[in-house]
Parts: C-alpha cells; structure tokens; sequence
C-alpha cells in the first residue's frame, strides 16, 4: 500500500449518489458463474456487505466496482475496481492476479465491521 499526501481541492467534480456493480463468482464444479448487479443508495461498505450476505457456496467470491462515466462528446461508462477484478477466469495467473484473488477469497468470508 502507498500512501501520498495530496491538496483536496485537486479535484473537477464529485459524485454524490455512486452506483456501485457488484459481481458474485460462484464455483460450479470448477468453473465460475457470475452474478451481476448495480447498487445505488448505499456506501461502499453497505454494498460489500451486501455480497458478502449474497455470495453462494463457500467458494464463492466477490468483486465490487465503482461505476463512473466519462464524456468526450459522448457518454461512456467504466469501473474503478474497489475490491477485487473480475479476471477470475485466468488458468495461469500472474503474482498481482493472485495475490487480488487472494483478497477476494478473504472478503468474500470475512465480515466486515462498522454500520
């Protein structure tokens, strides 16, 4: 983890009302199905609760997004990945695709704390 000091005001716009995609990996006998959903009015806490109380099986994992669009003449959604990726599908994955399903094995079984 890096942390840099940065100027607050450094920034052009704020999104108050995020809308956070949420994807549930779930073991099928060695292969994965995905569960896709869009979650609004709810932090990012809340949301990864959310997947955690709804992932299937003990195997199972979870990845969360922040959706955010960009306009260059015309609308374009992406994510901004906040837990996990879903690169899960990779037969041979490299150390940084590892050690992210790693993280995402973890989150998917562990809890997390607050209200």
């Amino acid at each position: 983890m890096d942390v840099t000091e940065v100027d607050e005001r450094d920034t052009s716009w704020e999104d108050p009302s995020p809308r956070f995609r949420v994807y549930l990996y779930e073991d099928h006998h060695g292969s994965y199905g995905t569960r896709t959903y869009d979650i609004t009015g709810a932090d990012v806490l809340e949301v990864i609760r959310w997947a955690q109380d709804n992932i299937r099986g003990e195997d199972g994992l979870i990845a969360v997004a922040l959706v955010g669009s960009q306009h260059h003449g015309e609308e374009s959604r992406g994510l901004v990945w906040l837990l996990g990726s879903d690169d899960v599908y990779s037969s041979q994955p490299t150390a940084s695709e590892r050690a992210v399903l790693d993280k995402m094995r973890v989150r998917g079984t562990r809890p997390l704390g607050g209200g």
